[in-house]
């Protein structure tokens, strides 16, 4: 009796070691006497041959779902020379901040699937026959945080070299959103490192954050042309963080209905009382985000959306961006009611909050704004963003 019991805790001891759990935010692939056989998706996984020794090549190899983002400052690119709106520019060296973002593919890519088109893949009707996580897995991509960043910085540089290689400096700085498009499309062409490497279209983006000008063509630059561009490029940047932004509060409505987005998007503009609630979220996840880092209104400017939340998502995202303070230039006929100077507070001649606001006043008073400097342009930001909050200036369509 004592020795059947003893064989069946061995075998209950044996049968757990050869369990292995892939977690929520995890999936992982198969690997028996050193073949891959497959992709497990978050789980218990059973394989009584994962109790062999080492060295017969039997485990898990665990993959993030996470989307991973990846800071690159000030990489050195080299622009082209050549005529740019009339004008001669000789080649230059810039600086330029980016960032990455990528995850792990979760599904066999293919046009249908997830817009790759892939011209040296095994297809079995449109759909690549190896899932790309194996290919991954043999192309021995770490996962590791840092080393993950370290293996992808070649193809940033490379995406970025190239898109700076077919522009004048002065082109890439005026029309960033062009330059961040050229890169792109060459850190996501098919024959490209990640791409090859098993990641999906879908799962890779390239964003350029900045573009740092050699310190004597920012002292030969008009400091206008200066401002200009600086703002040119924080709203880009900004555009480029919005969809996550946004995304996130559709995401959760869709979710808590039971919905699509896409179906949680049409009912927002059908309805008043789902685009309130859609606005009171969006403002609540500002909110939260200043409390992490101040000034997060930078990263609410929406594209995209329609209607009185994409008025107001837009309207924090220009005040943050241009100056706060209003010259006597600038008629503006009504203030805040009940809005006091704070003690030993001195505002412009002639200042007054706007008590109403429509997008295209937004972008009039942006134009004129961007000729002031920065010290008077910041000034009134926060209190600007109070004043949206508690409703004392209204934006209308």
């Amino acid at each position: 009796m004592i020795w059947l019991i003893l064989g069946i805790v061995i075998i209950i001891v044996l049968a757990v070691r050869a369990i292995k759990i892939v977690g929520p935010d995890e999936m992982a692939v198969k690997v028996i006497f050193g073949e891959t056989v497959g992709v497990c998706e978050s789980g218990l996984v059973f394989d009584p041959r994962f109790l062999l020794p080492g060295y017969f090549k039997c485990y898990l190899r665990k993959y993030p779902k996470k989307m991973y983002n990846f800071d690159y400052k000030e990489r050195e690119v080299i622009t082209r020379a050549g005529e740019y709106k009339g004008v001669s520019y000789g080649a230059q060296t810039l600086k330029v901040d980016s960032v990455a973002y990528l995850n792990f593919p979760r599904e066999k890519r293919g046009k249908e699937t997830t817009g790759d088109e892939l011209i040296d893949a095994e297809m079995v009707e449109g759909v690549e026959k190896t899932h790309p996580l194996i290919k991954i897995l043999r192309a021995q991509v770490p996962t590791e945080e840092e080393k993950l960043k370290d293996w992808t910085e070649e193809a940033v540089l490379g995406a970025l070299r190239v898109a700076f290689g077919k522009m004048t400096w002065m082109e890439s700085v005026e029309n960033i959103k062009k330059i961040t498009e050229e890169a792109e499309n060459v850190f996501k062409s098919s024959d490209g490192a990640l791409i090859r490497a098993g990641f999906s279209k879908k799962g890779i983006q390239l964003v350029i954050a900045e573009i740092i000008l050699p310190a004597p063509l920012q002292q030969a630059m008009p400091n206008i042309d200066k401002q200009r561009l600086e703002a040119e490029a924080a709203i880009f940047e900004a555009e480029q963080r919005a969809t996550e932004t946004v995304g996130t509060v559709l995401k959760m409505m869709a979710k808590s209905r039971g919905r699509k987005v896409e179906e949680i998007t049409g009912e927002i503009n059908e309805s008043d009382e789902l685009k309130k609630e859609f606005v009171d979220l969006s403002k609540d996840l500002i909110v939260r985000e200043m409390a992490l880092k101040r000034g997060a209104y930078a990263d609410i400017r929406v594209e995209g959306a329609t209607g009185i939340e994409r008025v107001i998502l837009n309207a924090l995202a220009v005040w943050k961006k241009m100056p706060t303070g209003l010259s006597e230039e600038i008629p503006i006929k009504e203030s805040a009611e009940g809005e006091k100077k704070k003690p030993g507070e001195k505002r412009p001649a002639g200042f007054t909050w706007p008590k109403k606001l429509t997008e295209q006043d937004l972008e009039r008073l942006r134009d004129e704004f961007s000729k002031l400097p920065k010290e008077e342009r910041d000034k009134r930001t926060e209190e600007m963003q109070r004043l949206i909050l508690k409703g004392e200036i209204k934006i209308e369509r």
